[in-house]
């Protein structure tokens, strides 16, 4: 594999902490370096492959080698920016308070204080690495491209993929059956694959992998890519295609799926030379994991999958202009800026969302350190526990009362990894109309694009909220607002999330409280899109990041389930329950099958309601409750439920019951989740409840809704 090896010069200066530390990873290699008060010198690399097997070899004194831990840095410019690969997270930076190793949730040694970002420089060099990487072939021998895809994959510490077989990716599947290392979870639809995928790399912040073939296979991922994009999933998509000489001839199953997902991915190839394949794949999954993360699409003829080739692992990457554009860390200056707007205001609130999904511990000191409340977004559900009394949940259009009162009264919004996208803002201008904005996000396309922000940094927020912890903590500022704390809950009393109590039926919200109660909240949750959704949202509580999965940007149907099959697999021992909708369950039904081949221990509850319940809502509210198409049972029998979901499951070998009452509902949900293997709950809910709170499209926050149903509508 590539090594990058770190060459680092300091200016002329006198370092004012006892050393700086910096770390690389690149490929599988592990470099750190240590530097006392005379200066910086690199280390020697690293000589294993492989994850280390306790603390003490990820520890070294200076110029030891260290074991490779999975993962990889990559550096550049005047600074290192990290990548979360493996076994655990690392973040590098040119300041000693950005430059951490976490290792199986223990941090190591971090430096103390900063260095300005100009006295470092970072120069990249190419150089080989004794690696312990057993290949299955001897160095030198001739072999299939195809074997050369597998192998970078096997490099890449990837275990796990979801990939469908086809005309032009035969050879891919055929190599896959002569890898010792990866598993095919074989789905039974190209979209269930790549939200699979998907899913696993939600649950597990790795990158996630999908294999599909040309044309119609190819096209059947382009939901999953637009949804990784928009949610920012590192994924890395190979589609197969037609030979080279086919390519522009309208060949069959002939699809130019790079001009296809061009605006949809971060990245894209087509591979038409068999040496480039290390290279690309290496480009691949740091492209998809690094910055912020995103989609990678790859597409390799079938006559590169064929041709004989004896790969060189050592090829330069080419990503010159890229690194260039990463973001650099947090310059102290920025910092003070921030802690001085905090000390000034009176009534701040943190609005926090996906981008906070590696920051989660930075973002609990902070608050610890600061006792300013907390609002997430849907894609932030579980960065900051939502059973902290300064948790104000979720924001937005079916955000909390409080969560959006919050907002529209503070004087300081600390923005941190969002996008001020249209559901959380409602009409822009009303917006946090009284407050200055912090806006921190690793995307400079971010900043500023729907929202202008008074202070606006383009940065990791991880790094930046460990600057800042570390300037309050060396300083030791105090801060209090707890009059603040108090005001917004005496609102959370006046305006508390409620449901109407149902003795005849059962009420969607009242069935996923009591799945949290019974779970105590252990289990990793994925949904579909819709109504259901946003109750899982609001009424099962998050504790810790990478609990919740859905659709967020995108609200792709049909995702609920695949993500649960990659949340699965990645999570063996982690109960996961897919809450859906009978809208969105049958989009993606097929992977029934998967569950059950793959003996994947999936739970599913859903809130069958036989119709399209949040299009239903919207017509209730806005279109004086006409139905235009959302009903989804059969016109003919209405009294019936249709599709029989539990007669579908029982074709797919899944244990299924359907629960109607009220106080059958605890038994039922007990039973789904002591039934070893996958289950499928069957729970029937009245169609005229709707998810309140509730601000208009385009409203703000004096518009919200917080009563009423469709029961008034005739």
């Amino acid at each position: 594999p590539l090594s990058l090896s770190l060459s680092l010069s300091v200016a002329a200066m006198a370092l004012p902490s006892p050393c700086l530390s910096a770390s690389s990873f690149s490929g599988n290699c592990f470099f750190r370096s240590f530097s006392p008060l005379a200066g910086l010198r690199p280390a020697r690399q690293a000589s294993s492959a492989f994850p280390p097997q306790n603390e003490e070899e990820t520890r070294a004194a200076d110029g030891k080698e260290l074991r490779s831990l999975g993962g990889w840095f990559y550096s550049g410019a005047s600074s290192m920016v990290g990548v979360q690969r493996g076994v655990g997270k690392a973040r590098i930076g040119s300041r000693n308070h950005v430059c951490s190793l976490l290792e199986q949730s223990e941090a190591a040694a971090v430096a103390e204080s900063f260095v300005p970002a100009s006295s470092v420089s970072l120069v990249l060099q190419a150089s080989p690495i004794p690696g312990s990487f057993k290949s299955r072939f001897s160095e030198g021998e001739p072999r299939k491209g195809s074997d050369v895809l597998v192998e970078a994959l096997e490099r890449e510490a990837v275990e796990h993929v979801f990939a469908y077989p086809g005309g032009a990716s035969m050879e891919i599947h055929q190599a896959l059956t002569r890898s010792n290392v990866i598993r095919n979870v074989l789905c039974r639809h190209e979209q269930g694959e790549v939200f699979a995928a998907e899913g696993y790399a939600k649950a597990t912040g790795k990158v996630g992998v999908c294999i599909a073939t040309s044309g119609p296979g190819a096209t059947n991922l382009v939901s999953g890519l637009a949804d990784a994009m928009l949610d920012s999933v590192p994924l890395v998509a190979i589609t197969g295609q037609v030979p080279r000489r086919m390519i522009g001839t309208d060949a069959f199953q002939e699809t130019p799926i790079v001009e296809v997902t061009r605006s949809i991915t971060k990245h894209n190839y087509l591979i038409l030379n068999v040496e480039d394949i290390p290279r690309v794949m290496r480009e691949a999954f740091f492209l998809a994991a690094s910055g912020r993360p995103g989609p990678v699409l790859v597409d390799i003829p079938k006559d590169i999958q064929q041709q004989m080739s004896i790969p060189d692992w050592l090829q330069p990457v080419r990503l010159h202009g890229y690194l260039q554009r990463l973001p650099k860390p947090p310059e102290l200056a920025q910092l003070e800026q921030i802690v001085r707007l905090i000390s000034s205001s009176q009534k701040p609130v943190v609005y926090c969302g996906g981008g906070c999904i590696n920051a989660s511990e930075e973002l609990r000191e902070f608050v610890d350190l600061t006792g300013i409340p907390v609002a997430t977004t849907l894609m932030g559900l579980g960065v900051f526990p939502s059973s902290d009394e300064r948790c104000l949940q979720m924001l937005g259009m079916h955000g909390t009362v409080y969560a959006n009162y919050s907002v529209d009264q503070a004087d300081l919004l600390l923005a941190f990894g969002v996008r001020f996208d249209d559901r959380v803002t409602g009409k822009l201008e009303a917006f946090a109309s009284r407050a200055s904005i912090v806006h921190i996000d690793i995307d400079s396309a971010e900043i500023g694009k729907n929202k202008p922000a008074h202070v606006s940094l383009c940065a990791d927020v991880g790094l930046t909220l460990q600057g800042i912890n570390q300037y309050i903590k060396k300083r030791d500022l105090k801060f209090d607002f707890s009059s603040w704390r108090e005001n917004l809950y005496e609102y959370r009393k006046q305006w508390p999330m409620k449901y109407p109590d149902m003795d005849d039926c059962i009420c969607p919200q009242h069935a996923i409280e009591l799945l949290h109660k019974i779970t105590c909240g252990n289990a990793i949750i994925s949904t579909g899109v819709g109504q259901h959704q946003m109750w899982a949202a609001q009424w099962f509580k998050y504790e810790r990041p990478r609990q919740w999965l859905t659709s967020g940007g995108l609200g792709a149907m049909g995702f609920g389930l695949p993500a649960a099959v990659g949340a699965a697999v990645a999570n063996p021992n982690v109960p996961v329950i897919d809450i859906d909708g009978d809208g969105s369950f049958i989009m993606n039904i097929q992977e029934l099958a998967t569950i059950c081949v793959e003996k994947l221990p999936v739970k599913i509850m859903i809130l069958n309601n036989q119709h399209l319940g949040m299009v239903v809502q919207w017509e209730d509210r806005f279109y004086k409750g006409n139905r235009a198409h959302t009903y989804l049972g059969d016109p003919l029998d209405e009294g019936a439920i249709f599709p029989d979901f539990c007669k579908m499951a029982e074709g797919c070998k899944v244990p299924s019951a359907r629960v109607t009452m009220k106080a059958d509902l605890r038994v039922a949900i007990e039973r789904m989740l002591e039934t070893p293997g996958p289950y499928l709950l069957d729970v029937i809910v009245p169609h005229q409840e709707h998810v309140l709170p509730m601000i208009p499209s385009g409203g703000s926050f004096k518009d919200i809704i917080t009563a009423g149903d469709g029961r008034g509508i005739s």
